[in-house]
Parts: C-alpha cells; sequence; structure tokens
C-alpha cells in the first residue's frame, strides 16, 4: 500500500484536484481500528508493507507517482500559508503515525 504525503497547504474540507486529502492522524486512526478504510483490511491480516512517498520538496510529486498513491495525506494548513518543507511534512506525519500506532496497541485514544 502506498500513502503518500504533502506539505502544500490543504482545506481538508475540499478534494485539491482529482484527489481527496486525509488527514494523517485521523486516517492511521482508523487505518488501525477495525474500520473499512482503504486498507484497513490488510492491516488487520498482519501481513502489509506501507510505503510513506514524498515528492520532491521543489516540485512535488510526479503525476505517475501521484498516480500510485492509494491514500493522500494532507498536513492540514491555513491555503494562505505557503507549503512546509520536506522535512517538516514528513516530520508531522510521521509523528502521527508513531502516535496512532501507539494508541492502537495500548488501546488508548491518539490524540
Amino acid at each position: 500500500m502506498i500513502v503518500c504525503g504533502t506539505g502544500m497547504p490543504v482545506d481538508m474540507r475540499n478534494a485539491r484536484g482529482a484527489r481527496t486529502y486525509r488527514e494523517p492522524r485521523e486516517y492511521f486512526e482508523e487505518l488501525l481500528s477495525d474500520g473499512d478504510t482503504p486498507g484497513a483490511e490488510k492491516v488487520r491480516g498482519g501481513n502489509v508493507r506501507i510505503a510513506l512517498l514524498f515528492g520532491n520538496e521543489r516540485r512535488g510529486m510526479s503525476p505517475e507517482d501521484f498516480g500510485r498513491c492509494d491514500v493522500v495525506l494532507g498536513v492540514p494548513t491555513n491555503p494562505k500559508f505557503g507549503s512546509l518543507n520536506l522535512a517538516s511534512a514528513v516530520q508531522l506525519i510521521a509523528y502521527d503515525w508513531k502516535m496512532a500506532v501507539r494508541a492502537s496497541a495500548y488501546g488508548v485514544e491518539a490524540s
């Protein structure tokens, strides 16, 4: 499963382009729960590989790579604000993954 992330400004209430962006923490929590989020059935099966894919800091993700994404995560930011740099976007999405895994392992809320 390929999970793509972006540091571009995202208004989480709207789709941008042809894809809907998901908030990282919300998506990861759903992925690890008993829900029907895309990919959750693979995770419950216990044998899944997840690749986190990010684009070039200057040009973003190529259309070919973007097309490979099973889900696209967007860091919720003010749409009027310039994009996050790549390191910040990776750090925020990785942190949300860590918190969701921890919550799932210990049965606590990830907030």
